[in-house]
């Protein structure tokens, strides 16, 4: 049976994989997105709670209860505390982590009165080794919040059959990494085996694992998929 799937950030390079993903194994998948690019993308501030109340108002008269929820939005930061201000350091909070909150907190009451659901949040490499001036320290302490929300809603949730897990991806092919300097993005290369920077459809794939029925028996957890940036 066709779940109804939310995939926040959806018209990024990873979230519109995700959307690929999932649609492919029969989900509808809605997207959430501030720049809606195409009709299965809702306009939509995750940061927002109006804004993420009438979106989720409107897939569920449309579509029904969402089960499957992936929390992608995020935005990018750079330099220090000095140099990072209070105005970025408020709004990629909101878009990272409070985005997260407000959508799970619009999608878990569904997700029990279905008997069950998938969380994924998308983290970062950056939450596990403190983040760089390349990230910017709102956009580290956030990716770290997303893996402990992940571990909190786990453990609050787990007699409602909903698993919720984190993914944490090091470089991977996106507009994000484009937009960084070419010699740092050699001097990352150079710390990672294979073929780097990932492929945002791998890293959809593992979504999709987390979000399928042979990972019912995985909560908590959040996988790295950093060619090996992070090893802990």
């Amino acid at each position: 049976m066709s779940r109804v799937a939310v995939v926040t950030g959806a018209a990024g390079a990873i979230g519109s994989a995700v959307c690929a993903r999932l649609r492919a194994s029969g989900d509808t998948v809605i997207g959430l997105d501030a720049n809606a690019t195409d009709a299965r993308i809702v306009s939509c501030d995750v940061a927002d709670a109006d804004s993420v109340a009438a979106a989720f108002d409107a897939i569920r008269d449309t579509h029904g209860h969402p089960v499957v929820l992936i929390n992608n939005a995020g935005v990018t930061g750079a330099g220090g505390v000095e140099d990072e201000s209070p105005e970025d350091w408020r709004r990629i909070l909101d878009v990272n982590l409070t985005g997260a909150f407000l959508c799970t907190r619009q999608a878990v009451a569904g997700m029990r009165a279905a008997g069950g659901g998938r969380i994924v949040n998308i983290a970062s490499v950056n939450a596990r080794f403190g983040g760089s001036p390349l990230s910017g320290p709102a956009y580290a302490a956030s990716k770290g919040g997303l893996v402990t929300l992940s571990r909190f809603l786990a453990l609050h949730h787990a007699a409602d059959h909903i698993t919720v897990n984190a993914v944490a991806p090091g470089p991977h092919d996106t507009p994000m990494w484009h937009a960084l300097d070419p010699a740092w993005r050699e001097r990352i290369l150079a710390t990672v085996p294979g073929d780097a920077p990932g492929d945002p459809d791998d890293l959809a794939a593992i979504v999709e694992f987390l979000c399928g029925p042979s990972a019912g028996y995985i909560t908590g957890a959040t996988i790295d998929v950093n060619g090996g940036q992070w090893m802990g």
